[in-house]
């Protein structure tokens, strides 16, 4: 079975192969990656294609560091939704937790473990294992992931340095002092595993700025939309807002947040669908409006709130459009027949 990686896992190498002197739409054409990758993220392209592409890469440019260099030009942005889920964690440990439960949102062919005491007792160890023929040579993507976990690592507690001792199961193909570089403290090689080891201690630090309401309404999405069956955009903006309206306040730019989309994505996405926005969010809070009216007795003003309105007068003036009542009348009265 072939395995995938989203196309935001290229983020950054089209315009460091032509620094280099390279064609990415060539190499992309060579391999078999629709030229499409380059600008929908979301694209899920072949994990063993990729190998193949930063190792021609490497080797017609004479660019040993290659996977390196691409990882520096990333961020934890490249996860999409999953990001959103890390950095709202209440720990490091909570957040590398997450990214190996739901690596797979990312990449179908990329593992990552986690193992107490390994491989010493008092460090954890986080391995990444790539899926792809055993033939096949991934000394550039395992460079990129390993550089690309040691950046989120880094970033997450927004603390430097930490003391992380890198392994890696090739031998260097850049000068080793490059390697360093970027791990900020010299790396082994021919290792059994690709592995990162941290004091276990740290993986308890907090993660300072997250939201917790924010960090649960990413993780029911990564749980919604990666299971079993197909969803299109507008069904998964639905599910966002019927989940999270008060969360989400109605706000486009955060669901896209969520789905890993720039906004104007998500609204062109949305209109290839036939669908707006505006008009989901619409019938989202006249469904739950209703529902809360009907079955509850809970105050107005809070039930403006739960649908994400500014205050009560904009749940008044929604239901008279909605049901030409006001929500009292409504709870009084019922639905209009």
């Amino acid at each position: 079975m072939t395995t995938f990686v989203r196309a935001a896992g290229m983020r950054g190498t089209a315009e460091l192969l032509r620094e280099l002197g390279l064609s990415m739409e060539a190499l992309l054409d060579e391999v078999g990656i629709p030229r499409a990758a380059l600008a929908d993220e979301e694209l899920r392209i072949s994990l063993p294609a990729i190998c193949v592409l930063l190792e021609r890469a490497s080797e017609r440019s004479g660019c040993g560091d290659l996977g390196l260099r691409i990882a520096e030009r990333q961020d934890i942005g490249i996860l999409g939704p999953l990001a959103i889920a890390m950095q709202n964690a209440s720990t490091i440990g909570d957040a590398m937790a997450v990214l190996s439960r739901y690596l797979h949102s990312h990449s179908t062919g990329i593992r990552m473990s986690i193992h107490a005491d390994s491989p010493k007792k008092g460090d954890t160890s986080l391995r990444l294992n790539l899926i792809t023929p055993s033939w096949m040579p991934r000394r550039q993507v395992t460079d990129q992931c390993m550089a690309d976990l040691y950046h989120f690592l880094v970033w997450l507690p927004k603390v430097q340095p930490l003391r992380l001792d890198v392994a890696l199961p090739h031998q260097p193909i850049a000068p080793a002092k490059r390697y360093q570089q970027v791990f900020a403290r010299p790396v082994s090689f021919g290792e059994p595993h690709a592995q990162i080891s941290v004091p276990s201690a740290v993986l308890d630090n907090e993660l300072v700025g997250g939201e917790s309401s924010l960090h649960q309404l990413s993780l029911d999405y990564l749980r919604l939309v990666f299971r079993p069956g197909n969803h299109s955009v507008s069904e998964q903006v639905a599910d966002i807002l019927q989940r999270a309206l008060s969360s989400t306040r109605g706000r486009r730019e955060v669901v896209a947040k969520l789905l890993g989309l720039h906004p104007r994505t998500l609204q062109r996405r949305l209109e290839a669908e036939d669908q707006q926005f505006s008009r989901i969010l619409d019938a989202v809070r006249r469904e739950q409006a209703s529902r809360w009216l009907i079955e509850s007795t809970i105050p107005l003003a809070h039930i403006a709130d739960i649908l994400g309105m500014a205050d009560q007068s904009v749940l008044y003036r929604c239901c008279e459009r909605w049901f030409g009542r006001s929500p009292s009348q409504i709870r009084r009265l019922g639905l209009p027949g």
